[in-house]
């Protein structure tokens, strides 16, 4: 499924279970409950140097599974991610702007420089994850300081 693309399709319940999904585009489309685990989001250059490639954009996740996927600089905005696994996955400087971001296990997740800008955050434990370079606008500050038990109020 190499450079495969998919808009407004229903996708859902798929099973892309250790694809070959390099070059993917997914947009606006309906993906609940599709098995990611294990796909193959990257290319191989060299021993020292993987990357990975794919437009997920728009689309409705929830309830999926990206257990042990790389993901790292890829397009993830507008997506919902609610109720999805992220265990032991890769988004560092992922796209997630304006995404809705609520997953229901991400035990070993990467976001390191994710952008989060204007996403809806929520079903997450901030103690638990490396929040190092992530970008969110100043009205997600009070989400994280909630979390942490710091109640924010306005200046008023």
């Amino acid at each position: 499924l190499r450079d495969s693309k998919f808009n407004q399709c229903d996708l859902s319940l798929c099973n892309f279970n250790k694809a070959d999904l390099f070059g993917i585009t997914i947009n606006a489309c309906k993906a609940q409950g599709c098995n990611f685990d294990s796909a193959n989001f990257t290319n191989v250059v060299s021993r020292n140097f993987v990357f990975s490639m794919a437009n997920m954009t728009n689309t409705d996740f929830s309830y999926s599974d990206f257990t042990n996927v790389f993901l790292e600089k890829c397009d993830l905005s507008g997506s919902r991610l609610n109720s999805v696994i992220l265990n032991n996955a890769n988004l560092e400087e992922a796209d997630l702007t304006n995404t809705q971001f609520s997953p229901c296990q991400y035990e070993g997740l990467s976001i390191y420089k994710a952008d989060f800008r204007n996403a809806e955050i929520s079903q997450v434990d901030i103690r638990k994850l490396d929040f190092s370079g992530v970008r969110i606008l100043d009205w997600q500050q009070a989400f994280f300081m909630e979390s942490l038990g710091v109640l924010v109020s306005g200046d008023g």
